[in-house]
């Protein structure tokens, strides 16, 4: 899938894209394990739809276009990764980074593809550089505009 970065970035600004990695953590025998890495793209909830727009279409065509993003983002996670993107939710998220205003969110869990829960080994977090570095060029914050 390919993504017209200037487009994107113009995109990006718009809907002041942003987005976050956390651990990916289960439990194991009782004790927390990472087995992978959590990726968050926030984009603020369109206001100010033009006249005879469905607002929930907006926001739906906003989800997708965030899940495009994150799709292409998975060559650049390793040969061995897997990302796993959950169903569309149609609720705003605030949080105090953007002054609580209401953003979308689209939550995607990137982890070995042939082991779920396989346990992160040290240094792999520097594996996601370059997926980190495609959400620059793409336009994307991180954490926050």
């Amino acid at each position: 899938m390919t993504i017209d970065a200037a487009e994107c970035r113009t995109w990006a600004e718009e809907v002041k894209a942003a987005w976050e990695v956390t651990p990916l953590i289960e439990m194991e025998k009782g004790s927390p394990v990472q087995v992978g890495f959590e990726l968050s793209l926030f984009a603020r909830v369109p206001n100010d739809v033009p006249p005879g727009t469905d607002p929930q279409a907006a926001v739906e065509a906003l989800w997708d276009r965030m899940r495009e993003i994150a799709e292409s983002l998975l060559p650049l996670a390793g040969p061995d990764a897997r990302i796993e993107i959950d169903p569309f939710e149609a609720a705003a998220r605030l949080r105090p980074e953007t002054q609580f205003a209401p953003e979308l969110l689209l939550s995607a869990r990137l982890f070995h593809g042939s082991n779920l829960l396989a346990p992160v080994e040290p240094g792999e977090r520097e594996l996601l550089k370059p997926l980190e570095d495609r959400l620059h060029e793409l336009g994307l914050k991180a954490r926050r505009w």
